[in-house]
């Protein structure tokens, strides 16, 4: 029982700077390419962090909660790897100018 409080509290020091990382560039990212990947990030932490908090108090209220957050992250995803797609040129604002292809 030991070992398994143990592993918890070392999954929730990993979940905080995991946090802290993606807040920090989430705030300093050089594009909103980075802040938008940092947020994605970030919601995938809250994920975890619920799940943590579901096997800490062994309750699955939480449950529908982790349902919709995930739907709402995929979704948000895929967007943003849609919006960032090579094709279509509206879509290549987003880019920097140091990632953006040569139309070919």
């Amino acid at each position: 029982m030991i070992i398994t409080q143990v592993l918890l509290w070392l999954a929730i020091a990993m979940v905080l700077v995991a946090a802290c990382l993606a807040l920090w560039r989430l705030t300093t990212g050089p594009s909103s390419l980075d802040r938008i990947v940092s947020a994605d990030v970030l919601v995938s932490v809250v994920l975890v962090a619920i799940c943590l908090m579901m096997v800490m108090f062994a309750d699955t209220s939480g449950l529908s909660i982790l349902l919709v957050l995930a739907m709402v992250a995929f979704t948000g995803g895929v967007s943003v790897a849609r919006m960032l797609a090579p094709g279509a040129a509206d879509r290549q604002r987003y880019r920097r100018d140091d990632d953006a292809e040569e139309p070919r």
